[in-house]
């Protein structure tokens, strides 16, 4: 602008009220989410803060879930079921469109053939329909996707990959993706079919046969309806001892993680029941 324009414009304005806009902080994201602690140390928050959570509460976009080791929580969306293993960190994305994003460790999630879930690592972008294992080793840079039940597409930095039932894949940083079979599910389950019985207070033996050196097998106790998971331990052996809190008859699977780390389908049920004494 011109010095004299200037100049004549000042006295005009001296007479008139400046408006300061504030630039105000965005409102908090809405909790939506409602999770479920089922065992263990559980803590929510994003970031560096952290803080113990209740056995209830509701996650916000934005905002993670942690576990310790004996950590298991769910978190339960209208049209998605999220199983959260323990040692691991897990939030909503902070956007309109609600998905799940793995730092590390375990998530089981699961879908209706009506419904598309999604989970997201730095590694892939995982799409679809109905039952799916993704877990993610945060120091390696790698994650591993099984599909349960269902086909999912992953987006890779390569390209997108087409993971049918059966099927499992490695995503790393850096490399194509890998594409392979899951490893076969332990039979040999005892208790199986036939319940044993053991006095509340006194360890459950679950026993399976091995699948072979260099496995590992993720466990799962279930109520008797098969609805909710109560318990997760990932053991070297084919063995675990199940602590036996409260009288009842539960369901327990088995599932075997093969050399690659990828995790296959469960095996058939077996049944315990604690009694008292």
């Amino acid at each position: 602008m011109p010095l004299g324009v200037l100049l004549l414009a000042l006295p005009l304005l001296a007479g008139q009220k400046v408006e300061v806009k504030r630039h105000l902080p965005p409102p908090p994201a809405v909790p939506v989410a409602p999770v479920r602690v089922v065992e263990g140390t559980v803590e929510r928050g994003k970031g560096d803060s952290w803080k113990a959570a209740g056995s209830e509460f509701r996650l916000a976009p934005g905002e993670s879930v942690r576990t310790a080791g004996d950590g298991l929580a769910w978190i339960l969306l209208p049209w998605m079921r999220i199983l959260i293993g323990s040692d691991s960190i897990v939030g909503l994305t902070p956007s309109t469109v609600l998905s799940a994003a793995l730092e590390k460790g375990r998530v089981e999630q699961r879908a209706t053939r009506a419904d598309i879930l999604k989970v997201v690592t730095p590694e892939a972008e995982v799409r679809g329909r109905g039952s799916v294992v993704v877990r993610r080793d945060d120091a390696a840079l790698l994650t591993r996707v099984s599909s349960l039940d269902g086909r999912f597409s992953v987006k890779t930095r390569s390209g997108t990959v087409v993971v049918d039932p059966g099927q499992g894949l490695l995503v790393a940083a850096s490399g194509e993706p890998q594409l392979g079979a899951l490893p076969a599910a332990p039979g040999g389950l005892r208790p199986g079919k036939d319940p044993s019985y053991v006095e509340k207070g006194k360890p459950a033996r679950l026993t399976w046969t091995s699948a072979g050196v260099g496995r590992r097998y993720h466990v799962q106790v279930l109520t008797l309806s098969g609805d909710d998971v109560l318990l997760t331990r990932e053991v070297e052996v084919a063995f675990l001892d199940v602590p036996t809190r409260w009288p009842g008859t539960y369901q327990w699977r088995v599932s075997s993680i093969d050399e690659r780390g990828v995790e296959g389908k469960s095996s058939a049920s077996g049944l315990f029941c604690v009694v008292d004494q």
